[in-house]
Protein backbone atom coordinates (compact mmCIF):
# COMPACT_ATOMS: atom_id res chain seq x y z
CA UNK A 1 0.00 0.00 0.00
CA UNK A 2 1.24 3.45 -0.88
CA UNK A 3 1.70 6.08 1.86
CA UNK A 4 -1.10 8.63 2.08
CA UNK A 5 -0.19 12.30 2.46
CA UNK A 6 -2.37 14.24 4.91
CA UNK A 7 -3.15 17.62 3.33
CA UNK A 8 -5.68 18.86 5.90
CA UNK A 9 -6.79 18.45 9.50
CA UNK A 10 -9.55 16.09 8.33
CA UNK A 11 -6.99 14.02 6.42
CA UNK A 12 -4.88 13.74 9.59
CA UNK A 13 -7.91 12.64 11.61
CA UNK A 14 -8.88 10.03 9.02
CA UNK A 15 -5.28 8.84 8.73
CA UNK A 16 -5.23 8.25 12.50
CA UNK A 17 -8.35 6.07 12.11
CA UNK A 18 -6.78 4.23 9.17
CA UNK A 19 -3.78 3.42 11.40
CA UNK A 20 -5.75 2.11 14.40
CA UNK A 21 -3.99 -0.91 15.90
CA UNK A 22 -5.13 -4.35 14.83
CA UNK A 23 -7.32 -6.14 17.35
CA UNK A 24 -8.99 -3.08 18.88
CA UNK A 25 -12.75 -3.74 18.98
CA UNK A 26 -14.45 -1.85 16.14
CA UNK A 27 -11.14 -0.88 14.53
CA UNK A 28 -11.84 -2.72 11.29
CA UNK A 29 -14.98 -0.69 10.64
CA UNK A 30 -13.22 2.58 11.53
CA UNK A 31 -10.36 1.70 9.18
CA UNK A 32 -12.84 0.92 6.39
CA UNK A 33 -14.62 4.25 6.90
CA UNK A 34 -11.30 6.08 6.72
CA UNK A 35 -10.31 4.07 3.64
CA UNK A 36 -13.56 5.12 1.94
CA UNK A 37 -12.76 8.75 2.79
CA UNK A 38 -9.36 8.49 1.09
CA UNK A 39 -10.75 6.49 -1.84
CA UNK A 40 -13.31 9.20 -2.57
CA UNK A 41 -10.48 11.74 -2.59
CA UNK A 42 -8.36 9.70 -5.01
CA UNK A 43 -5.71 8.82 -2.42
CA UNK A 44 -6.50 5.10 -2.22
CA UNK A 45 -7.19 2.76 -5.14
CA UNK A 46 -10.10 0.34 -5.50
CA UNK A 47 -8.00 -2.75 -4.74
CA UNK A 48 -6.78 -1.27 -1.47
CA UNK A 49 -10.31 -0.18 -0.57
CA UNK A 50 -11.49 -3.75 -1.20
CA UNK A 51 -8.88 -5.05 1.26
CA UNK A 52 -10.24 -2.69 3.93
CA UNK A 53 -13.80 -3.81 3.10
CA UNK A 54 -12.82 -7.47 3.49
CA UNK A 55 -11.30 -6.67 6.90
CA UNK A 56 -14.02 -4.34 8.18
CA UNK A 57 -15.59 -7.01 10.42
CA UNK A 58 -12.26 -8.63 11.24
CA UNK A 59 -10.58 -6.27 13.69
CA UNK A 60 -7.41 -8.40 13.91
CA UNK A 61 -6.92 -8.83 10.15
CA UNK A 62 -4.26 -6.67 8.46
CA UNK A 63 -5.62 -4.92 5.34
CA UNK A 64 -2.08 -4.56 3.94
CA UNK A 65 -1.56 -8.33 4.17
CA UNK A 66 -4.94 -8.95 2.54
CA UNK A 67 -4.07 -6.52 -0.24
CA UNK A 68 -0.73 -8.28 -0.86
CA UNK A 69 -2.42 -11.70 -0.89
CA UNK A 70 -4.84 -10.57 -3.61
CA UNK A 71 -2.07 -9.57 -6.06
CA UNK A 72 -0.89 -12.03 -8.71
CA UNK A 73 2.44 -13.72 -7.79
CA UNK A 74 4.28 -11.97 -10.63
CA UNK A 75 3.08 -8.55 -9.42
CA UNK A 76 1.22 -7.87 -12.67
CA UNK A 77 -2.48 -7.74 -13.40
Amino acid sequence: MQPIAADSAEDREQLALLRLPLGVPGSGMHRYGAAMYFYRRGKLDADELEAYRICCNLDSEDPAAVSRSRRPPDGGD
